[in-house]
């Protein structure tokens, strides 16, 4: 591949874009933005901005566009020209979506790619209100309660399941209700440009960012062969 790649990745609360966009990362020269961690750094840094935004995830809400848009400009100003990026979190409004073309304008970046992870809602409510994160036991990282190895993991290494605020049931099903009212009109928006990608989200997130990197790279693959014709006809 010899474009440099800017791709967002959307879904629902409980898809694993996280878990996604690590996987991919590793195989793609990507440089993975994930806005919800960028919040949750500064909630955990009790920032002006942490304070300002913590009672509104506790209760399901979105941050304020204003303040997603100052965090993701401060964190593109840091990428090298050459580095392409997964953003994982961001748009989720269409306020946000025209705000990002108009940003990645400013730094003469295209987007190239929206992927839509798709997962019904009954599966992100069993997801997330049985997840847990494991604390105490070096970098955090998130268990299910369904999942009894990495339960024992946890407590032999000393740590502790703790349910984040924005995990509880009630919270989830607002979040979902936020997502189907505010993100999900972006699939529409990106599929009329023609660069959404849908991809099933069931299975692991291995395998999910398996058939993503699969449907990645035919994109990619088309569109050199594209470029390749028409330089040799000229055109």
């Amino acid at each position: 591949m010899t474009t440099v790649l800017n791709l967002v990745l959307l879904g629902p609360p409980g898809a694993g874009k996280s878990t996604i966009a690590e996987e991919l990362v590793h195989q793609l020269p990507l440089v993975p933005i994930s806005t919800g961690a960028l919040l949750r750094a500064e909630i955990s840094a009790r920032t002006r901005i942490g304070r300002e935004v913590a009672p509104l995830l506790e209760r399901g809400e979105l941050a304020p566009d204003s303040l997603m848009d100052r965090l993701l400009r401060a964190r593109l100003e840091t990428l090298d020209p050459d580095q392409g990026l997964l953003l994982d979190g961001y748009p989720r409004t269409m306020r946000q979506a025209l705000g990002f073309a108009a940003m990645l304008a400013d730094y003469d970046r295209t987007l190239h790619m929206v992927i839509a992870i798709e997962v019904a809602d009954d599966e992100v409510i069993r997801r997330l209100s049985g997840r847990r994160i494991c604390e105490g036991a070096g970098e955090p990282f998130p268990v299910h309660i369904d999942d009894l190895a990495s339960i024992m993991r946890c407590r032999e290494r000393g740590g502790r399941l703790v349910q984040r605020d924005d995990d509880r049931p009630e919270v989830v099903r607002q979040r979902l209700i936020a997502y189907h009212q505010q993100t999900a009109p972006l699939i529409a928006y990106y599929e009329d440009q023609g660069i959404l990608r849908r991809i099933d989200g069931s299975g692991t997130p291995a395998e999910v960012a398996r058939r993503t990197l699969a449907v990645i790279l035919r994109t990619e693959n088309r569109e050199l062969r594209t470029e390749n014709r028409e330089l040799r006809t000229g055109n």
